[in-house]
């Protein structure tokens, strides 16, 4: 046997996302795919199939010739399976229903979000909320939780989620952080030696007082994704986050996204 039969839930979440994107893909790329399920440890060969299916990996989880390891997984009794309640006007159930993991900053490690690329959604904490501007919004109800804005990461979640948005100390770099900033009034200043490129961030102060103010306020969602693009557009859509300008068309929260926009661009 060339692999191993026992994965984490990350792993395996991360594999079904692979094989969905091996069948879609052309032949060109499919070698690199499987090339990054092998260094999961999976190996099709070890199991007999060689044009694996997603009907044919959920086969081998249910007979037990692949075991999932739920103690190794980081959030063994906060991972959630999403599925948002129909809208109430039209009794159209939405269209995506996905499992997500729940991050808590105060009492989570950044070790405990994968180093992969996916989707995440930033929710308010309980009784927690954004600062006063003068213009009311919505904000739709995500496990209980106020959706406040939604990505992606291309490369990392690790990287995106936690160290550039929560710690990473440079707005210049996260543009969640830099619209948190505007909405308190932090001053902005040139990120960059070359000022004229219009690129800002805050002083190291308000850096500072702004992670701690998303550590206590935030909460985050994340989801292993090699394609999160599609994901993202549907997101967007489905839960109208307030803090999402681009790709929002929606024109609830068109006055609130409007004014966020003249506060970011404000010295």
């Amino acid at each position: 046997m060339k692999g191993k039969k026992q994965f984490s839930s990350i792993e395996i979440t991360e594999l079904k996302s692979l094989i969905k994107e091996r069948i879609k893909t052309d032949r060109s790329r499919q070698k690199g795919i499987r090339a990054r399920m092998r260094k999961i440890g999976f190996y099709g060969s070890d199991f007999g199939i060689f044009d694996l299916q997603p009907s044919d990996f959920d086969g081998l989880i249910k007979s037990g010739r692949i075991k999932v390891l739920g103690q190794e997984t980081p959030f063994p009794k906060e991972t959630v399976t999403v599925k948002l309640k129909p809208n109430l006007k039209t009794k159209k159930k939405q269209s995506f229903d996905e499992t997500f993991s729940l991050f808590d900053p105060i009492k989570n490690t950044s070790e405990q979000i994968p180093d992969n690329p996916g989707n995440y959604i930033v929710c308010l904490r309980k009784d927690s909320n954004l600062p006063d501007v003068g213009i009311e919004f919505e904000m739709k109800p995500y496990q209980g939780f106020k959706v406040i804005y939604t990505g992606i990461a291309g490369t990392s979640l690790r990287k995106r989620d936690y160290r550039q948005h929560f710690t990473g100390n440079n707005a210049g770099s996260s543009t969640l952080r830099k619209s948190f900033g505007s909405l308190f009034g932090y001053p902005k200043i040139a990120r960059d030696k070359n000022a004229s490129n219009g690129k800002t961030k805050f002083n190291i102060s308000d850096e500072i007082k702004l992670s701690e103010w998303m550590m206590k306020n935030l909460l985050l969602y994340f989801k292993i994704n090699s394609n999160p693009d599609e994901l993202e557009n549907e997101l967007i859509t489905t839960l109208n986050p307030p803090l999402n300008l681009s790709k929002n068309k929606n024109l609830i929260n068109k006055e609130f996204r409007n004014r966020l926009s003249e506060l970011r661009k404000k010295r």
